[in-house]
């Protein structure tokens, strides 16, 4: 598929990684961008030091576009931002914050700047602040959210009727029916989280966390801390006591810190964060098998649609 997503950002298939904090690494991002889609590094937890060490590995992995996802809310943001400016990084994904206090700069330095956004009235300020496209993030996501909590099939063509940039649709997607679906909202493309969390390359993911996904079904996670920092979150052995946690008074330092703290890699229970997508994957493939997956199967359903239609 050619379009205004694959031309703007050099990639074949119009398919981004999403930005996952502690779990996409240089080899995880690599190997999405070789597949033909854009790797994203997250830099929610990385210091400038870490930032930039991810960023020389990954140079060395593959010479193809990627990008890296930098919360502006963090503390060390504009240090991150530096370090992206200083490596000529292709794409930058800004969230959580105002996307004009560095898009303007970004750009003049030639680096196209995707901001993610999950209302439309959000979607019109970023592009006023001149980004080059957006990422619309309805609430099925993992991850922090935002107190809308609207869904992405509604986000995403009151979105791309708002803007004239090219759009990206996150959340609840993780196979060829929802990519499909997404494109015919509008959406050029989709940003992916949770389907790239049962990859081979997915190494960061420990065994415990990729048991529990895989048994995941329908109703496995919901969003906690709501009014507070709102996040979707794994139901396991630890959601009960970390809620319990919340209703004491944890302030959002405390949740934030029980994000950053959380070694994902290790096989203990701990609070975890994936998408509603979750209980549509059963089983660890490839990150090339997944986008084959979602470009293939796509085909196929529109194929399927046509000739429907014609008969």
């Amino acid at each position: 598929m050619k379009n205004r997503i694959t031309e703007m950002l050099k990639i074949l298939h119009p398919i981004a990684l999403g930005g996952m904090a502690g779990v996409t690494d240089a080899p995880l991002v690599a190997a999405v961008s070789e597949a033909g889609g854009l790797g994203t590094l997250g830099a929610f937890k990385e210091t400038a030091e870490s930032l930039q060490q991810q960023i020389l590995q990954l140079n060395s992995l593959t010479e193809k576009p990627f990008a890296v996802n930098i919360p502006l809310v963090v503390p060390q943001a504009s240090e991150l931002i530096s370090v992206v400016l200083e490596n000529r990084v292709p794409v930058v994904v800004t969230a959580a914050g105002n996307p004009a206090t560095y898009t303007k700069r970004l750009r003049d330095a030639g680096i196209r700047v995707l901001h993610v956004v999950p209302c439309v009235d959000q979607a019109r300020r970023a592009e006023e602040a001149g980004v080059d496209a957006l990422i619309a993030e309805g609430c099925e996501s993992g991850g922090f959210g935002s107190p809308y909590e609207i869904g992405t099939i509604v986000l995403v063509p009151q979105v791309v009727d708002a803007v004239k940039i090219p759009v990206l649709a996150a959340g609840g997607i993780a196979d060829a029916r929802g990519y499909a679906a997404c494109l015919m909202l509008g959406a050029e493309g989709a940003s992916i989280g949770t389907a790239f969390l049962l990859t081979k390359e997915a190494t960061r993911v420990g065994s415990a966390w990729r048991r529990e996904m895989l048994e995941a079904g329908d109703t496995s996670t919901k969003i906690a801390a709501r009014g507070i920092a709102p996040f979707r979150m794994l139901i396991n052995n630890c959601s009960k006591p970390f809620e319990e946690k919340i209703a004491a008074g944890a302030s959002r330092k405390d949740i934030v810190r029980e994000m950053i703290d959380t070694d994902w890699s290790g096989d203990q229970d701990r609070v975890f964060t994936c998408g509603q997508a979750v209980g549509l994957i059963r089983e660890v493939r490839t990150v090339k098998e997944v986008i084959e997956d979602f470009v293939n199967g796509s085909e196929l359903i529109f194929k399927r649609i046509c000739n429907q239609e014609i008969q």
